[in-house]
Formats: C-alpha cells, sequence, structure tokens
C-alpha cells in the first residue's frame, strides 16, 4: 500500500455531497469486509492487496477527519480488521489484534532505527491465530481462536485431540508458563500428508496450507492428528524474567517444551540497537526473502519487534494494533502463463464473481489454474482477454491475481472480454459497488437463508451452509419464511454430499432450534429479512423505532431516514427491501408461522434505565457478547456506540490505560465498572 493509493481513494470520496460520501464509505466498507472474510475463510481474492490495504487507509483517514461524527466508521474497522468472520464465546484476557504492515522497505526503515533498544527478529508465519491456556499442574486446558480479537471460539477439545506438534498437552509447571499465543500452521511436508488424508476421506482437496491448518483444527478430525504445527510469539509467565526481555520470556516457554517463532530458524536473532544495527536487520530480513522456499513451512513476511519492556513501554499501543511491533511482507511470487476462458457466475449472496482460467503454472509451491478477476472494473480497466499471456501473482503467497498483461504477445484477432450486460434472469445488475449484485431473489436464496440461520440473527444452530444448501437445492427453502414451514421429515429426507441423508436424530434437532427462533428478538428478526444496506446496529436501530413489523411496513422513506444514523439513500433502500419482501408474501407468512413481529409499547411505558444515553462499552460485560450487550443497552433505552467522544454519556470499562478510557476521563463522562452496569440495567445476562 502507498500513502498515494489511499489519497487517490480518499479524494475521489470527497467530490460527493456528504451523504453520497458517507454510503460510498459504507460500500467500501462492506467490500473490504466481504475481502476480509474470503481470505480467512474462503477460497477466492475479492481484491487485491494494494487495493484492500488502501481502502482501509481511506476510511482510517475519515476517521481522523471527523472523529465525533463516525461510530459507524469505527464499527467497520473493527469489524473488517477482525479478518476471521466472527467471535466465541471465550474472552481474551487482552486483546489479541494484527501487527501494523511496513509501507515498503522506507517504512521498515523508519520503524527499525527508532527503537534505540533491541529487536527480536522472526517469522511471519502464514497460518491461524490462536491462544492457549495451561493451569498450575501444567496441563492443556483451553485453547482459543483469535475470532474478532476480543472474543474466540474455544477449539480445546481440538487442540488436545489433534496433537499439534509444538503445543504439549502438558508442560513442566516450574517454568510458569500459563499463557501462549502463536500460531497453527502447516509444515510444507505435512501439507503434503493432509492432503492424503482429505483424499481418503473423499474431500475436495484444501486450497492451500492456511486453508488446510484452520479446517482441520475447527473440525478436529482424529484422522489428521500429528500434522498441525504450532509455535508461540507471545508468553504469559507467573515469574517474568527480571530483565523486562520479550526473547528471555519466550527462551523460558522454549525451555517449558512450547515451540517458538524464535526458534524456528537459526539464521534469525536479535539485534542489540535498532539504531545502530539497522544493515544487520535489513540483511536478516533479505536472507529469509531468499531462502522462504526452502525452510519447510509457510510464511508470508517477517515480524521485528521491540524487545525490552521499557521501549514496549515508550513505543504503547494503537488502537488496533502495538506500536512496538512491524511486520514486513515479502513481494509474492510470479510466473507467467496464458488465458484460457474467462467465467462468471452468481455467489450465494447474489455478487458477479469473475474468475480467470489460466494454463497450469507453477507459483510458490502450488499448481495455479485459476486467478481471481476481482470486479468488472477491475478487468475492464486492465483490459483482460482471452489468449492474452500474463503474469500471475500469489497475493501473500495464497490466492493468485493477474498482476500484468503482456500487451506485446496479445494475438491480433483477440477481443475485449465484457461482462453480462444481465443477470442470468435478465434483470439489470446493481452497480452501487464495485461488486455487482444481482438483484433477482432466485440467484441469491443460499446467500439469505445462510445469513438468516446465523448466530447474528435467529441463531439456529446445526442450518449451516451443508444443510442450506440442500434445502435450496431441494425446493423447499425460497426464503427464509419456508424455514418455518419445515417438517422433521422434510429435513430428514434431505440429499447431502455423497448421497448421505440428514436422517431423523439431526433433523429432530435443527426442527427444534427452528422453533425456537420464533421467539428470537424483534432487532434479529429485522436482521434476518437480509435487507440491503441492514445489519445487526441497524436492526436494533429500526426494532426501537418501530415496535412492530406493522408499524415498520407501514413506515415511508421519510420515516426510517429519521432513524438515528440512516438516510435518505439508506431509507429508500431499505423501503425497496421491505416492499419487495411483502410483495413475495414473505413478511405474512413469517407472522402466520408465529416469528415474533414485534410489541406494541405500552403508553407510558417506563423509558429504561439509560433513555436517551450513548454508551460505549469498552472490554468485556460478564454474561454478554458484543452483539448482546448492544442490544442490552438499546432494550434499557439507550444508543451503543464504539467511540468515545463529547457526546458520549457513558462508559462502561474497567480501570486501564487504553485511549477510551483515558479519552473518557478527559471528557468527563460517566465511566461505570460491568458490575455497576449490570446493576444499572437490573442484573441479568445476555447469554
Amino acid at each position: 500500500m502507498t500513502t498515494t493509493d489511499a489519497a487517490a481513494i480518499a479524494a475521489d470520496f470527497a467530490q460527493l455531497n456528504p451523504l453520497a460520501e458517507r454510503e460510498a464509505y459504507l460500500a467500501l466498507g462492506e467490500s473490504l469486509r466481504a475481502a476480509a472474510k474470503s481470505y480467512y475463510d474462503g477460497t477466492e481474492q475479492l481484491m487485491s492487496d494494494a487495493e484492500y490495504d488502501a481502502g482501509i487507509a481511506a476510511i482510517e483517514a475519515r476517521v481522523a477527519l471527523s472523529p465525533t461524527e463516525i461510530d459507524d466508521y469505527e464499527d467497520l474497522l473493527t469489524s473488517i480488521a477482525a479478518g476471521q468472520s466472527k467471535g466465541g464465546d471465550v474472552t481474551h484476557p487482552s486483546r489479541m489484534g494484527s501487527l501494523e504492515k511496513a509501507d515498503g522497505r522506507e517504512g521498515l526503515r523508519t520503524f527499525v532505527t527508532s527503537v534505540a533498544g533491541p529487536l527480536a527478529i522472526e517469522p511471519k508465519l502464514d497460518g491461524l491465530a490462536i491462544r492457549a491456556q495451561y493451569d498450575a499442574e501444567g496441563r492443556l486446558v483451553l485453547v482459543a481462536t483469535r475470532g474478532n480479537g476480543t472474543t474466540g471460539e474455544d477449539i480445546t477439545r481440538s487442540g488436545l485431540s489433534l496433537r499439534i506438534q509444538g503445543l504439549p498437552r502438558r508442560i513442566d509447571p516450574t517454568y510458569g508458563v500459563r499463557e501462549v499465543r502463536g500460531e497453527v500452521y502447516c509444515a510444507d511436508t505435512d501439507f503434503l500428508r493432509a492432503q492424503t488424508v482429505r483424499a481418503s476421506l473423499e474431500g475436495a482437496p484444501f486450497v492451500n496450507s492456511r486453508n488446510a491448518a484452520a479446517g482441520i483444527l475447527r473440525k478436529g478430525d482424529k484422522a489428521y492428528a500429528g500434522i498441525l504445527s504450532f509455535a508461540a510469539y507471545g508468553t504469559g509467565l507467573t515469574r517474568p524474567p527480571a530483565s523486562g526481555r520479550y526473547t528471555d520470556a519466550m527462551r523460558v516457554a522454549a525451555e517449558a517444551g512450547v515451540a517458538t517463532t524464535a526458534g524456528l530458524l537459526d539464521f534469525l536473532h536479535p539485534v542489540a540497537s535498532g539504531t545502530r544495527e539497522l544493515d544487520d536487520v535489513l540483511a536478516q530480513v533479505d536472507a529469509l526473502d531468499e531462502r522462504r522456499e526452502t525452510i519447510g513451512f509457510p510464511i508470508d513476511g517477517i515480524v521485528i519487534k521491540a524487545d525490552a519492556a521499557a521501549d514496549r513501554k515508550s513505543l504503547g499501543e494503537g488502537d488496533r494494533a502495538p506500536k512496538w511491533a512491524l511486520a514486513y511482507k515479502y513481494a509474492a511470487e510470479t510466473a507467467t502463463t496464458k488465458v484460457v476462458a474467462i467465467e462468471t457466475a452468481i455467489g450465494r449472496t447474489g455478487r458477479l464473481a469473475i474468475r480467470v482460467e489460466v494454463e497450469p503454472v507453477f507459483v510458490g509451491g502450488t499448481t495455479i489454474t485459476f486467478a481471481t478477476g476481482h470486479n468488472v472494473s477491475w478487468m475492464t480497466e486492465r483490459d483482460v482477454r482471452v489468449g492474452d499471456t500474463v503474469t500471475i501473482k500469489r497475493a501473500n503467497d495464497v490466492i493468485p491475481y493477474i498482476e500484468s498483461v503482456d500487451l506485446g504477445a496479445r494475438p491480433t484477432d483477440s477481443a475485449p472480454w465484457a461482462p453480462p450486460e444481465t443477470d442470468p434472469l435478465g434483470e439489470p445488475w446493481d452497480k452501487s459497488t464495485l461488486l455487482w449484485r444481482s438483484v433477482s431473489p432466485e440467484l441469491s436464496v443460499l446467500g439469505r437463508i445462510t445469513y438468516a440461520a446465523s448466530r447474528d440473527c435467529l441463531d439456529i444452530e446445526g442450518l449451516g451452509t451443508e444443510i442450506a444448501t440442500a434445502l435450496v437445492e431441494s425446493g423447499k427453502v425460497n426464503d427464509v419464511a419456508d424455514l418455518f414451514a419445515l417438517t422433521v421429515d422434510d429435513l430428514a429426507a434431505l440429499t447431502l454430499a455423497e448421497g448421505r441423508q440428514v436422517g431423523q436424530k439431526v433433523a429432530a434437532k435443527i426442527a427444534a432450534e427452528i422453533e425456537t427462533a420464533k421467539a428470537s428478538p424483534w432487532n434479529r428478526v429485522i436482521t434476518a429479512l437480509g435487507i440491503r444496506m441492514t445489519g445487526r446496529t441497524a436492526g436494533r436501530r429500526l426494532a426501537a423505532a418501530f415496535a412492530t413489523m406493522d408499524a415498520l411496513r407501514g413506515a415511508g422513506v421519510a420515516d426510517i431516514a429519521a432513524v438515528d444514523g440512516f438516510g435518505d439513500v439508506k431509507a429508500a433502500t431499505i423501503r425497496e427491501g421491505l416492499d419487495d419482501l411483502a410483495a413475495r408474501g414473505v413478511l405474512d407468512r413469517l407472522a402466520a408461522a408465529g416469528v415474533n413481529m414485534g410489541a406494541e409499547r405500552a403508553q407510558g411505558e417506563a423509558a429504561g434505565p439509560l433513555a436517551g444515553m450513548t454508551v460505549v462499552v469498552s472490554g468485556s460485560v460478564p454474561g454478554y457478547s458484543r452483539t448482546t450487550v448492544a442490544e442490552a443497552i438499546e432494550a434499557a433505552g439507550g444508543k451503543a456506540s464504539s467511540s468515545v467522544s463529547a457526546g458520549t454519556s457513558m462508559l462502561v470499562s474497567d480501570p486501564s490505560t487504553s485511549s477510551k478510557y483515558v479519552k473518557a476521563t478527559q471528557l468527563g463522562v460517566r465511566i461505570l465498572t460491568p458490575a455497576q452496569f449490570l446493576d444499572l440495567l437490573g442484573g441479568g445476562s445476555g447469554a
């Protein structure tokens, strides 16, 4: 990413009027969020690294310009930065954030020379970040994913059963190691083993080693035992070393039996001073770059960290990443090949997906046959054609895309590529964002169903992508209302992959979950409708403004636009979505099925203990997730926000040195501890 890239995006948006600018940024945020989710959990790249980094920088620049007006931008940055699509039930004692990326070689030089003290130098592994916890007896008692940085998924069972190399199930307790944080990855030889096991189980091949590590760890299939590895880059000790050095703490973890990133490569070593030993640091950076294809495990860069506690304290922490560490990513590998075909398809959310088929070429340890086409604008600007000779690049050594076209080698009879004029049903594309979408509901049913069943909506456990796909393909489900007409027999008869059937036992559990979902909170029912430009926050605010479905159905564009955080563009989109759902009978069928359609508020009903207040929560509140605590705030009459400003009424936080706590103190904002906040709400739990 360059400053110029970010400035260009910001300049383009600055030409718009304030309302259009806001909508443009929010649309960019949604594209970035989708790109991050696909990168961590999917199989394709929706945008290049440069485009992604420039987009993030543009939104951050917008936040810096008007920090008191952009709660939505903060929400976007938080969700995008999470990368992986969700958090979980395990709350991390301190945030598991990502690292700042060096802005090229010069950015690396600037950081290194800013640290007078010692520096640690380690490979940047390409795997899945986790946190592991040991008890006083040295037993491994918890393994959790990074999740959204604040909360993660409990994968302890997988962590124990998979016998992960470098993460022993028991360590010597005398070393006082209580926690390690690091990366689970799949070494090159183990990746080949994983593919063999995958084939024996008749599963589709893993796309790459990162996907293998993430998939194996989340599933916990014992057939993959011993295949994954772990290396720690952080530890929690009962007796921290007197030196205060990070490297000394990690040496203790290694002596206790835990593998560390510092111990993976003997040609990388700490330096005594970044200011005085820049040449040594750069030599190590280059040495790893030269050898990265032969070291035997996946990396996408190198990490430089301040080693001394004093330097870390002096450099401090940023909102999303520490200022005492930096990640430098290596240039991706490239290879030349020819374009065989350009294919388009409708994604499950209605997105026009473009992929470029190329003659097989070996890049970065993998044979590439397809590259992403990103989006229509990207394809047309670069004028990629069938028959072209192109340079394929693997972004972060993972996802292939076309870096350049050799115009000199272009066939004389080549023809420009053009996107389809309409979707497969003849309807015009929605071109409001870079990612064109089909407006035909029939083409995005699967996306709507999986979204409606997700944890933040109706939370129908067991109704994942596989079941949803079978339901849509069977014709039994065409919209969210159809879910509530399903019987146990309907579900049991579904045919899954390899001819398997769901069966009565699993079907009964899913049917019970669907029945429970009828009583979902009103705001979640709104969110589950899947109307464009709505999500968790919009669902809560619409529920607060319109107490019943009848009230929401009767609201005009002006009524919706008057809701806090909305505007004319967003309101018009939501109104169109409601009209479409009503015309297809979805809303009436939901009501007839007994789904919660809201409830009239009694005249004179108590406004709630947080009436009229804007509340920010920093850290965790016992018994609540991020979503449910926001719901509780708004159910009590308040507005949930993510950033502290002069308009904030209350901050919920334990005493800390966080930027939110410091700012709230400076502004004189009322601060409650989580316990005091629960007392104000009247106790209870959002679990």
